[in-house]
């Protein structure tokens, strides 16, 4: 028996079909199959043709490679991961950037719970496609459950889903674009009391780190402190770009799921060929071992090191949550 696989979509003229077809509510309806009964407009004595649809703007030129992209949608979907639709989205595509260093932003919907999570995706990319043999070194998947994706409207979801170009659809789904715009003045003034509320705490954490290293000469509860703060500026990043609460709160994990929205972030805690960057894993093993461990040790002169990037990734995250908050709120006019 002979299967016919979901194909990749990478035309001009399928990707322009995709953009102007009739908006619907979900992202993915079920594909009705040979039994459906066609509706008034399908009904025809001869071949069917389709009705005359308006097209979108000529696209610009691709910033990336649509051989590189159709690979990394072969691994994908090559048995390890069963997808509803492979949305890339952001700048690649002419969209609202995402990511700041060049990246394939990908979105993957899934009906079920896979095997493997975004972090295990990112090690399967790695290996069957090493950064060496790639046009573009970074990938940044999210994977996410399609009910998920269907029942929440916020920017990241819509910026995808609006102006993403489809990679991917499977045989029984149908993809849709969003009919109209989210309430971006709702998106602005949630996102807004985060920033403002989170913030503020891992700014309170980084002044009450000072103060134990300046005063008391507590290594113990300054380092506990700017670890803690890193945990909260994070967490403020994520939830502004993404409108939902990142699931952990290793550091080391929230900047590799973080680390291309900003390429300053990349310069200050990725490593080199010149330069070691300790300062996450140090952050981390602090949260783990100050509440209760007696084994805690950290020279003073590491720790003022360490405390140093954590003021410097609060600016840099300021900064860039400011400008995400001012795009939704520019939106939220229109």
């Amino acid at each position: 028996m002979q299967e016919q696989p979901a194909q990749p979509l990478f035309s001009e003229t399928e990707y322009a079909g995709e953009m102007s077809a009739p908006e619907q509510e979900p992202y993915c309806i079920p594909n009705p199959g040979m039994s459906a009964e066609p509706s008034k407009g399908e009904q025809s004595a001869g071949p069917s043709v389709p009705e005359p649809q308006a097209q979108p703007e000529p696209r610009a030129e691709r910033f990336y490679d649509p051989a590189e992209v159709a690979q990394i949608v072969r691994i994908l979907t090559d048995g390890y991961f069963d997808p509803e639709y492979i949305l890339l989205f952001g700048k690649l595509v002419g969209g609202t950037p995402h990511s700041d260093a060049l990246t394939y932003d990908l979105l993957m919907a899934v009906r079920e719970t896979p095997e493997y999570d975004w972090i295990q995706a990112k090690r399967i990319l790695r290996y069957k496609l090493p950064y060496g043999r790639r046009k573009i070194t970074y990938i940044n998947l999210y994977l996410l459950p399609l009910r998920y994706v269907e029942s929440n409207q916020t920017p990241f979801l819509y910026f995808a889903h609006a102006e993403g170009e489809l990679l991917y659809c499977s045989d029984h789904c149908r993809f849709r674009r969003p009919k109209h715009p989210i309430d971006f003045a709702g998106a602005y003034a949630d996102a807004k009391f985060h920033f403002d509320t989170f913030r503020t705490i891992g700014n309170d954490l980084l002044e009450q780190a000072q103060d134990a290293f300046a005063e008391s000469r507590n290594m113990r509860l300054a380092a506990q402190f700017s670890a803690q703060a890193m945990v909260y500026f994070y967490h403020t990043l994520y939830y502004v770009y993404h409108g939902m609460e990142f699931d952990s709160h290793d550091p080391v994990l929230m900047h590799d799921r973080m680390r291309t929205l900003s390429t300053k972030l990349m310069l200050a805690f990725d490593h080199s060929h010149l330069e070691y960057v300790f300062t996450l894993p140090r952050l981390k093993y602090a949260l783990m071992k100050t509440p209760y461990s007696l084994a805690f040790d950290m020279a003073p002169q590491e720790l003022e090191t360490h405390m140093d990037l954590v003021r410097k990734a609060a600016f840099i995250i300021e900064n860039h949550c400011g400008l995400r908050l001012e795009l939704y709120k520019e939106l939220s006019g229109r």
